[in-house]
């Protein structure tokens, strides 16, 4: 058990603020410092504007973490949905800058690894009431969003312009590139993806690799927020007790919780 202390730069899913994993503080193990970033146009940061492209979104998710990093701090990335191919993006940039210590962790959470995306969606160019219901079929956004007016007109351009990033990244021309940390894929077990596709995230893990399944569908993160801490905690050698989820060499590791 490492006694270490370790910041988790966290990167919420589409339409998604920092606030998110507000949850998951009380479950994260006191050596966890958690950093949830905020993306532009939403949150704290309500009156920027959104990207316009996934490179803008990874060149300001890059800064943020540059300015929080010091030259000692041990920390790891995790992103949920949009956020782990914003999070992946990061990585290559990371790993590539002389300017930024490296993570000791990636955490791509509830996503198809970067080459399913050939940056072709269509989704945010639907007129609203089909947007909504495109939107509700993946479930997680509460119907009173659209059902309220004025949470409509709030909400529903945040999550218009994050599926605009989501459906224009062509994640197929990186899809080799290795981080050269340890790598952790979380799934829920009622997701659409299934334990194949998630173990290809391993093609961009450069050290140990692993999958963890838990109960839920896409959005597990808050429907089990202590076994997702858990997870995050033994992959970091924290926590012996979920120590079913470390990573080892070798792509068929997957723990269940």
């Amino acid at each position: 058990v490492k006694s270490m202390q370790y910041k988790l730069f966290c990167i919420p899913y589409a339409g998604g603020s920092a606030a998110v994993y507000y949850s998951w503080k009380k479950h994260l193990p006191t050596s966890v410092e958690m950093v949830p970033i905020e993306l532009a146009g939403r949150g704290n940061r309500l009156k920027e504007p959104f990207y316009e492209s996934m490179k803008a979104a990874v060149g300001d998710v890059f800064s943020i973490i540059r300015e929080e990093v010091g030259d000692n701090d041990e920390y790891a990335v995790l992103g949920h949905s949009m956020g782990s191919w914003i999070a992946f993006e990061v990585a290559q940039k990371i790993f590539s800058s002389p300017e930024i210590k490296k993570p000791c962790h990636l955490f791509f959470s509830g996503n198809y690894p970067p080459h399913y995306s050939l940056g072709t969606g269509t989704v945010h160019l639907l007129p609203e009431k089909d947007f909504q219901q495109e939107v509700m079929k993946i479930g997680g956004t509460p119907k009173i969003i659209f059902e309220n007016e004025d949470l409509r007109k709030l909400f529903s351009p945040i999550i218009r312009a994050d599926y605009k990033l989501l459906e224009r990244y062509n994640g197929s021309a990186n899809s080799s590139f290795p981080c050269d940390c340890d790598v952790t894929v979380l799934c829920g077990k009622d997701d659409n993806i299934n334990e194949r596709q998630a173990l290809e995230w391993e093609r961009y893990a450069g050290k140990r690799f692993s999958v963890c399944f838990f109960e839920g569908g896409h959005f597990f993160i808050n429907e089990a927020p202590e076994s997702v801490a858990d997870c995050i905690a033994a992959a970091l050698n924290i926590s012996p007790a979920a120590s079913g989820s470390k990573g080892k060499s070798g792509p068929s590791l997957s723990a269940h919780f």
